[in-house]
């Protein structure tokens, strides 16, 4: 389990780490022009109504915020976000499983619990196109930006990323080596603190 506390974010950014390492970066297929899937699950512990940010993959700003009784998601398309708003899903102290599902050219899915909850067709629209993109946990920003931060708590209890064919990162956060939470793959995707 990792515990992200308030103003302490994780991001998963693996070869920000070091450009060679890993060979093959998880994070890479979150480009927008390949089929990938990502899951969290966790336990939120923050019990605050302030708007609190999940998760944000930037820098094509698609994350999903907690708002009092409501969810917020946001998609970014050719640089064009989408908000959408969704009734509260995840609950302070229940165990959720939250699943981003993307398929270029097809669409773009929320999955919470196992239930779809969102569907964007993307047959005539593309997902955020960016070259090196990178999930920020437990924040809707870099710290240093000083904006849009909305930091919250929970905890993590798995982290997984996958293609259409392989998975390619997967925590259980159970061994840690200098703030990172060593992949399970073997693959060198690491999670790391901010």
């Amino acid at each position: 389990m990792l515990q992200i506390n308030k103003g302490e974010p994780w991001i998963f950014w693996p070869n920000s780490i070091c450009d060679t390492l890993p060979e093959n970066p998880a994070n890479k297929i979150l480009s927008g022009d390949q089929y990938f899937k990502v899951s969290f699950k966790l336990v939120l512990t923050d019990t605050s109504n302030e708007q609190k940010t999940l998760f944000t993959i930037v820098p094509r700003f698609t994350g999903l915020d907690l708002y009092g009784d409501m969810m917020k998601l946001t998609i970014t398309c050719e640089d064009k976000p989408d908000y959408i708003d969704l009734p509260l899903l995840i609950k302070p102290g229940d165990e959720n499983e939250i699943v981003l599902e993307h398929s270029p050219k097809r669409f773009f899915k929320l999955f919470i619990n196992n239930n779809e909850v969102y569907n964007l067709s993307l047959e005539n629209r593309c997902f955020g196109i960016a070259d090196n993109p990178h999930i920020i946990i437990g924040a809707g920003n870099f710290p240093k930006n000083d904006f849009n931060l909305n930091y919250t708590e929970f905890k993590l209890l798995e982290f997984k990323v996958e293609d259409s064919e392989n998975l390619l990162a997967h925590h259980l956060f159970e061994e840690f080596i200098f703030d990172k939470s060593v992949d399970l793959t073997d693959n060198c995707n690491f999670i790391h603190k901010l």
